[in-house]
C-alpha cells in the first residue's frame, strides 16, 4: 500500500515559501517533518537563497576561530533571519549578548592576528567602542 501523501503539491509549496512560510510552518502545518518540506522542495528543483553568516559578517573568519561564542550569536541571528526559531538558551544568550552590546556601547571587530580577550578566548573577535560610522553591531574594516 503507497504512503499517504502529507505534503502539498510542489506548486503550493513554492507559493507558501514565496509568501515567507518557514520550513517549519509547512511542516507543522501539514504534520511533516522540515526535513522532508526541505527535500520536497529540493526534489522540485526550488532553490532557495541560503543565508549563513557570510551574508552579515566582512570579515574572512579563519577556521580557528569559527567555533567561538561570539560566531554561535552571529549564526543565531541568522537562524532567527531565517525564520527558524532558536532553542531556549541560544535565545537567552543572544538577547543578553545584544543587551550587553548596546549597553556598553560596544560592537564587534574582527582580526584574525587579535590574542585572546573578553570577546574570544581564542582571539580574533574582540570589542570596540561604537561610533557612528559603525554598522549595527559590527566595526567594518577599513578599506586599504
Amino acid at each position: 500500500m503507497p504512503t499517504v501523501r502529507k505534503l502539498p503539491d510542489t506548486t503550493t509549496l513554492r507559493r507558501l515559501r514565496t509568501q515567507g512560510w518557514t520550513q517549519r510552518q509547512i511542516a507543522d502545518t501539514y504534520g511533516a517533518t522540515e526535513s522532508a518540506v526541505w527535500k520536497a522542495l529540493q526534489r522540485a528543483g526550488y532553490i532557495e537563497p541560503q543565508v549563513t553568516y557570510k551574508e552579515i559578517l566582512p570579515w574572512d573568519i579563519a577556521e580557528a576561530h569559527k567555533a567561538t561564542a561570539v560566531m554561535e550569536r552571529f549564526r543565531s541571528i541568522v537562524k532567527q533571519r531565517k525564520g527558524t526559531a532558536l532553542r531556549a538558551d541560544e535565545e537567552v544568550l543572544l538577547t543578553r549578548w545584544l543587551k550587553d552590546l548596546e549597553a556598553n556601547e560596544l560592537v564587534v571587530a574582527y582580526h584574525p592576528e587579535a590574542p585572546a580577550n573578553s570577546a574570544s578566548s581564542k582571539g580574533g573577535f574582540y570589542y570596540v567602542p561604537k561610533t557612528a560610522d559603525d554598522d549595527w553591531i559590527i566595526r567594518r574594516p577599513t578599506p586599504h
